[in-house]
């Protein structure tokens, strides 16, 4: 069936969006919510319909459906100003208003057999990773199956496309090679990449087994694998949820051996992406030297290539933990550094998810909440697998006081890359977020969870501490605050507060110092 509206085309059969004649890449959630409310177009479609039908009931934030609904918008030309296809009704939806025109259409038939020979790839750019996405195996046999698999390795492939560190193949060079067997290093040269990604999809009656690898290209190594089971009624259902979650753990697996392979080269031998590697490397320890190593090595890649994006904007992020960990009297300094490199960063490349996300994580520093979250929710419409985009926006949220939706953003974070190096940053921020809202039991949860990361910082413990105080649990805040002493002494209530140089809300900080004061941390 063929949607026709303004200068727009939605084929629901072939899942496409063709305006002026010209395909627009849209995300499945978003093409599905716009197939939904082009097809009640006779009435107002809830803001709970739209989460029952798109997101399966699941609990999502109001900054999750409004970041849709506006990509929406702009995939059809409309924007939020105009509101020419897609209203807003107040307090009750939103309705597509425009004149539609209906032609059926036949659907596409599967891929056909691929053929036997492949042609060899150009060897990616120098320094740039590479990887290709094999095609997923049927196991079983069943046609639907060989169809859900085709489109789980479509998916995955265009998921991460969308970070913009990584060359990924397009299905046309890996298809060649589906069903042939042949040893990684064999496939590796022929299409010129050093990862590969393989899987297969096993259907039993009404569960379906997929799994999935990375594998070294040149050794054949297999540097991650992982198993996903589900109970279906129907096997397209988890397409999209199960080519996101492959492809938001792929990414930092990778990322971690890029980084490895970039400490263990001589200084003298990096370029400046693998200086880029390098400075990730140390900044991921969470440690003052750290940083300083971190901040070098990122100057020193944009002093050998100044157009790198991400050097551009690793050198916002360093910046800004420096002003969070370091002296105050430098933070000033490292805020303005942080915002002009990550605006430069963007400037570079503004479909870099990366490059939006320092930048909102930049302005969240400064209190500039509304643009904060505009470039944050922007980031996770460029890549919706990518973890730290969804952490940045509801760290941010829970600072400008919607700390309720900020939840399931955090909680996100941590299912899209459960082996994080951030990941105690995800649980921290969920533990501040229940504090927030006086949930004092779930925040000290959180917290503990936190604090079991060894790259923990003393954050989450003085978190920790203020929720303890806050319980009146006096023995546990005592044995709290004697840890905080040894690893951070002369921490008094004086130093959270200028701690919170970010958050504007003085109630919730008036009620941290509170906390930390009953459970017997120093005024100053």
């Amino acid at each position: 069936m063929r949607l026709r509206f303004a200068s727009c085309e939605l084929d629901l059969d072939r899942q496409e969006l063709r305006r002026s004649g010209e395909p627009v890449h849209v995300e499945p959630q978003v093409f599905d919510l716009l197939a939904h409310l082009v097809r009640n177009r006779d009435r107002v479609v809830s803001k709970d319909e739209l989460i029952d039908t798109i997101w399966g009931g699941r609990a999502i934030s109001e900054a999750a459906l409004s970041s849709r609904i506006n990509a929406a918008r702009r995939a059809v030309g409309d924007s939020g100003e105009e509101q020419a296809l897609i209203r807003t009704v107040h307090k009750r939806g939103f309705r597509f208003v425009a004149e539609v025109g209906e032609e059926k259409a036949e659907a596409d038939a599967p891929p056909g057999p691929a053929p036997e020979a492949a042609p060899r790839a150009a060897l990616p750019p120098m320094g740039r990773t590479s990887l290709a996405v094999l095609p997923f195996a049927n196991e079983g046999g069943a046609p639907d199956t060989e169809y859900f698999a085709y489109g789980l390795t479509e998916d995955i492939i265009r998921l991460l496309a969308r970070y913009r560190w990584l060359t990924v193949l397009s299905r046309h060079s890996t298809f060649p090679f589906r069903g042939q067997g042949l040893p990684p290093a064999e496939i590796g040269r022929a299409l010129g990449v050093r990862y590969l990604v393989q899987g297969a999809v096993r259907r039993r009656a009404d569960r379906v087994r997929i799994t999935a690898d990375l594998v070294s290209a040149e050794t054949g190594t297999q540097l991650w694998s992982e198993s996903f089971d589900h109970r279906l009624d129907d096997i397209f259902a988890i397409q999209d949820e199960m080519a996101e979650a492959i492809a938001a753990v792929i990414e930092p697996e990778l990322a971690a051996v890029e980084r490895e392979l970039a400490a263990r080269k001589p200084p003298g031998s990096l370029d400046a992406w693998e200086c880029y590697q390098r400075g990730l490397f140390h900044l991921w320890g969470f440690t003052a030297p750290g940083f300083a190593e971190a901040e070098a090595c990122f100057r020193r890649a944009v002093e050998i290539e100044p157009g790198l994006a991400r050097a551009h904007a690793a050198l916002s992020y360093v910046n800004l933990q420096q002003a969070f960990a370091g002296e105050p009297e430098m933070r000033p300094e490292r805020l303005a550094l942080a915002l002009a490199a990550a605006q430069r960063s963007v400037a570079l490349d503004e479909r870099d998810c990366m490059c939006h996300c320092v930048l909102g994580r930049a302005l969240t520093a400064y209190r500039q909440y509304e643009p904060a979250i505009a470039a944050l929710e922007h980031s996770i419409e460029l890549n919706p697998s990518f973890a730290q985009a969804y952490f940045a926006l509801g760290f941010t949220l829970t600072w400008c006081g919607r700390a309720e939706e900020s939840i399931a953003l955090s909680e996100r974070a941590a299912e899209l890359s459960p082996r994080d190096p951030h990941l105690w940053t995800f649980h921290m921020m969920r533990g501040t977020a229940h504090l927030m809202l006086g949930e004092l039991e779930a925040a000290a949860q959180f917290l503990r969870m936190a604090l079991r990361h060894p790259s923990a910082s003393h954050r989450p413990l003085v978190n920790l501490i203020a929720t303890l105080g806050l319980l009146g649990r006096s023995e546990e805040a005592r044995e709290a605050v004697a840890q905080l002493a040894r690893s951070h002494p002369g921490f008094t209530i004086a130093s959270a507060r200028d701690d919170f140089f970010f958050c504007a809300d003085e109630a919730f900080i008036a009620r941290f110092a509170e906390g930390l004061r009953r459970a017997g941390v120093p005024e100053r």
